[in-house]
C-alpha cells in the first residue's frame, strides 16, 4: 500500500518537461533558461535567487485577453535589489477599454508611446529568470499567459519554469493553522494587510512585485523566525 502514498517528485517532472522542451527548436533565451541546472531543492530560503514578476492583463483569458505590462524585481540574500527593476508596456493588437484602463491604470498612450512586443519582453523575463526561482502572488495568470505565449509561438505545451506562489503559500497556512481557506480573501492587498505590511496606492506590475516580494519575506519571517526553510518547503507549498 505505501507505493500508492509515495510522495510526488516535483524535481524530477520539472526536470523531464524541460529536458523534452529542450528537444525543440526554441529562442536562444528560452533555451538557456530551460537548460540551466535547477536549484538543490535543500537550498536554503536564505541562500535562493528570486525573480519576482507580476503580469497586468485585459482579462483573465490568454485566448481572448492581452498582458498590457510585465514588471519584476530581485530577491537576493532575502533583500529585494530595487537595482534590477524593470517594467515594461507590451505593445499588442487590441485595443484597451475603458474598464481595464480603471483597473490597471494603463491607458492607449502609454501603451502608444512606450510600448514594446511582447516577444521582446519575454525574451527579456527568460533572461533575467534563468538560474532562478519565479515568484508571483496567484500564479494561475502569469502561467496561464506564458504557457499559452509558448504553444502559440513556440511550438511547446508550456514553459516549465520553477515557481513560488505566495497566495498559495497563504492558503497553505491557513489549511495548516485550521483556518478557513474557502472564505479568507487572498487578494494580495488583504494578504499584505494580515501582516501589516502598507498599502499601496498605484497599481501596476511593478508595484505588485515589490509588494509580492514584502509578502513573501513576511511570510516566511512569520511561518518559520529563526527555523530554517528549504526549496522543497516553498516549492511544495506553492502546488
Amino acid at each position: 500500500m505505501r507505493r500508492f502514498f509515495k510522495k510526488k517528485n516535483y524535481w524530477k517532472e520539472l526536470a523531464a518537461k524541460r529536458a523534452e522542451c529542450l528537444t525543440s527548436s526554441l529562442p536562444n533565451e528560452v533555451s538557456l533558461n530551460l537548460s540551466q541546472p535547477l536549484l538543490d531543492k535543500n537550498t536554503l530560503f536564505k541562500a535562493l535567487p528570486f525573480l519576482v514578476v507580476d503580469f497586468e492583463t485585459t482579462g483573465f483569458e490568454p485566448a481572448k485577453n492581452d498582458i498590457i505590462s510585465i514588471g519584476w524585481v530581485e530577491i537576493v540574500n532575502m533583500q529585494i535589489d530595487l537595482g534590477c527593476k524593470q517594467h515594461y508596456y507590451i505593445r499588442n493588437s487590441q485595443d484597451i477599454n475603458h474598464e481595464t484602463a480603471v483597473i490597471n491604470q494603463i491607458v492607449p498612450q502609454m501603451i502608444q508611446n512606450d510600448g514594446v512586443p511582447l516577444e521582446q519582453v519575454i525574451n527579456a523575463l527568460l533572461n533575467a529568470s534563468k538560474g532562478k526561482i519565479l515568484v508571483v502572488h496567484g500564479k494561475v495568470i502569469e502561467k496561464n499567459f506564458l504557457d499559452f505565449y509558448a504553444q502559440k509561438f513556440l511550438g511547446i505545451p508550456e514553459l516549465p519554469l520553477m515557481w513560488i506562489d505566495t497566495m498559495k503559500i497563504e492558503e497553505w497556512k491557513t489549511a495548516k493553522t485550521g483556518g478557513n481557506t474557502i472564505s479568507q480573501d487572498n487578494r494580495l492587498s488583504a494578504v499584505r494587510k494580515r501582516y501589516n505590511l502598507p498599502q499601496y496606492t498605484a497599481h501596476n506590475a511593478l508595484v505588485d512585485s515589490v509588494a509580492s516580494a514584502e509578502l513573501l519575506l513576511a511570510q516566511i519571517a512569520h511561518m518559520y523566525r529563526d527555523r530554517q526553510v528549504t526549496l522543497e518547503t516553498l516549492y511544495e507549498m506553492s502546488q
